[in-house]
């Protein structure tokens, strides 16, 4: 049988996922939601676990040259009193996570709010804000 273009690839992905889930803490390890983006390597942002008991909601900004991509985990209790959403401004982002709390993410460059979306599935809500700057990107 041929291989797969991506065989390699999928092969890292599982040696990557196996560590992850070894490094974890026995105890209250939580995973909330990850995104893999594919591109130049650089410095990981620090991940602290002595912060996750916060009353705040837990959200993750990772960014790139195109887009800054946001992950938080649902209020699933105060969902039941309101969906969670997300709205763009052109210089910030604002987060419910469900009821009626909302976080606001300020930004360091512009988004391009017209091509920026966000999803929520399985408890996390993921919004991806296309940087207004980006190729591609309409002004």
């Amino acid at each position: 049988m041929a291989n797969n273009p991506y065989d390699e690839m999928f092969r890292n992905i599982a040696r990557l996922m196996e560590k992850l889930l070894n490094d974890m803490p026995a105890e209250d390890a939580r995973v909330i939601g990850f995104t893999i983006v594919a591109g130049p390597g650089g410095a990981a942002p620090p991940f602290d676990l002595d912060d996750v008991d916060t009353e705040e909601p837990e959200v993750e900004v990772i960014e790139d040259d195109t887009c800054i991509f946001i992950t938080a985990q649902v209020d699933a209790r105060a969902a039941a009193t309101g969906a969670p959403y997300v709205t763009f401004d052109s210089d910030s982002v604002t987060l419910c996570t469900g009821g009626g709390e909302e976080t606001v993410i300020e930004l360091e460059c512009e988004i391009d709010t017209i091509h920026s979306f966000y999803n929520v599935q399985h408890g996390v809500i993921d919004a991806t804000c296309r940087k207004k700057h980006a190729s591609g990107a309409r002004t």
